[in-house]
């Protein structure tokens, strides 16, 4: 049995020139050209030449991870390797549901862009923050969020490394408190909304009326649920998990215990970069990890 996972990153994960990996690949531009046509942009070229500005801003910045995610995975499909097991990382989840082909490209893109579209209206009413504490356990930094008044933990990500997310003035009390309490680093992430957090439930509401009639797919491979570190089986709990995901906290770190415990070795990141990867370090030291461009490159993972 492979013991491959698949980890999709999501938003924070973009940066100028992440596509350049894939610029030799028609298969991955044509993916790029279809979301350009929804956006009224060339999205290849923002995330290959920016600028930095555009690519930042919340629903550019989603998009772009997810298209390249999904790009990344059908160059990988092509080499015919299958995970044991897949997660996505916050919206990283679509991008997942698609390469397990439970969504199909378009849904998998207009979810994105629907999630975006209801967090922004959420986000009318209040100016959200996130923030990386670092240093801190889980149960320190709630003490803290339990002192602030509408700052809450969002993701788990380690033993000693929380997201914290909220109305922006509070977060950036919290962000003062937990390096009073000792935390090694603390600071802003640069996302505008307050994902994750009970401020995000009328969004989970909207967006399930959204995808109410969505035809969703079992999976081919194992996702697991990066909010309960479950399978996720069935088209009910699919269109659940994708609703509930902008109002209840990420449990990352439960997700990757869950798959080195049950033999997972070898980690491959499907999308942009290498934060993923790193959180896996934190897990298991001896556990191996490759980006999706090592991966398209070589062919093949290099333990295979």
């Amino acid at each position: 049995m492979s013991k491959i996972a698949f980890l999709f990153p999501g938003q924070g994960s973009q940066s100028v020139g992440m596509v350049r990996g894939l610029a030799a690949y028609p298969g991955a531009l044509e993916l790029f050209q279809q979301a350009s046509r929804n956006l009224e942009l060339d999205l290849f070229d923002l995330c290959l030449n920016g600028p930095e500005e555009i690519l930042f801003q919340d629903l550019y910045a989603q998009v772009a991870v997810h298209v390249t995610n999904c790009a990344y995975a059908e160059q990988i499909n092509r080499i015919n390797l299958t995970p044991r097991w897949a997660a996505g990382f916050s919206l990283g989840i679509f991008s997942a549901l698609v390469a397990a082909g439970s969504l199909s490209f378009e849904q998998g893109l207009e979810g994105v862009r629907i999630a975006a579209e209801k967090m922004s209206a959420e986000g009318r009413f209040y100016q959200g923050a996130m923030a990386a504490i670092i240093g801190l356990s889980a149960g320190e930094v709630q003490s803290v969020c339990q002192e602030v008044n509408r700052v809450f933990v969002a993701s788990i990500n380690s033993s000693h490394q929380v997201v914290i997310s909220g109305e922006e003035e509070a977060v950036e009390k919290a962000i003062q408190l937990c390096i009073q309490r000792g935390a090694l680093l603390a600071k802003r992430l640069p996302i505008g909304w307050a994902i994750h957090t009970p401020l995000m439930e009328r969004a989970s509401r909207a967006f399930a009326q959204k995808i109410k009639d969505w035809q969703v797919h079992p999976p081919r491979f194992p996702v697991l649920s990066y909010l309960k570190a479950e399978a996720l089986e069935t088209p009910e709990e699919i269109k659940q998990e994708l609703s509930a995901q902008f109002s209840q906290p990420n449990c990352w770190h439960k997700v990757l215990l869950r798959m080195v415990e049950e033999g997972i070795n070898t980690f491959i990141e499907v999308g942009p970069g290498n934060v993923l990867s790193q959180m896996v370090r934190w897990v298991s030291r001896s556990a191996l990890t490759f980006t999706a461009e090592e991966v398209v490159q070589k062919g093949n993972t290099p333990t295979l």
